[in-house]
């Protein structure tokens, strides 16, 4: 690919930046990219990811096809990084099979590729939903049981712990989460803008 494939990317981003009267700060916090990332990018030093292209496109107000549309396909890390975060994303479901696997698994992967951007992000985002998905858990767990045995004194003599269906339960709903995410992923969008990163 050639340098002017690279800088046109950079080109536009830095012109529509201005044309909303946007610093490279200010832009970095409405799309949660790092003002380095949009420095590497306008400097045509980087082409930013696919998750990159999109949030700053969101984040302009632009579809990211504004961006991207002089580029080649082929110019952007894609779809190794969508490969990446797909196997970081579905391995959360190994917890059907072996407790804390949601955490322990996409967290090596996240480890292993932690200097990807995309990864760093995304599978960031993905592995600290998963930890307070398993803390939420844990504690649903301990206290809903000992609630209704609190309040049903008749509920003693059951012959299923209550733990396990609400651990099902929980199950369940982390499943459909995962594959929310995977669809998200798959499309090239942004995910869990709320969930705070803290890997």
């Amino acid at each position: 690919m050639s340098d002017n494939q690279k800088i046109t990317i950079g080109e536009k981003l830095k012109q529509l930046r201005r044309i909303n009267c946007l610093s490279q700060e200010k832009l970095a916090g409405i799309s949660g990219i790092s003002t380095r990332t949009i420095q590497r990018i306008e400097e045509g030093k980087s082409v930013g990811s696919g998750y990159t292209i999109n949030a700053l496109a969101q984040a302009l107000n632009i579809h990211s096809t504004e961006l991207m549309d002089s580029v080649s396909q082929n110019a952007l890390p894609v779809a190794n990084n969508i490969s990446k975060l797909k196997i970081l994303n579905l391995s959360a479901i190994a917890m059907l099979l072996v407790p804390l696997a949601n955490v322990l698994i996409p967290a090596y992967i996240f480890w292993k590729n932690r200097d990807d951007e995309n990864i760093k992000h995304t599978g960031g985002k993905i592995v600290s939903f998963q930890i307070f998905w398993t803390l939420a858990t844990l504690l649903t767990s301990i206290v809903i049981p000992a609630l209704l045995l609190l309040l049903f004194s008749e509920l003693r003599t059951g012959s299923i712990p209550f733990f396990i269906p609400i651990y099902f339960i929980s199950a369940f709903f982390n499943i459909y989460f995962v594959i929310q995410f995977a669809i998200s992923i798959n499309r090239q969008q942004p995910i869990l803008q709320k969930i705070p990163n803290i890997l």
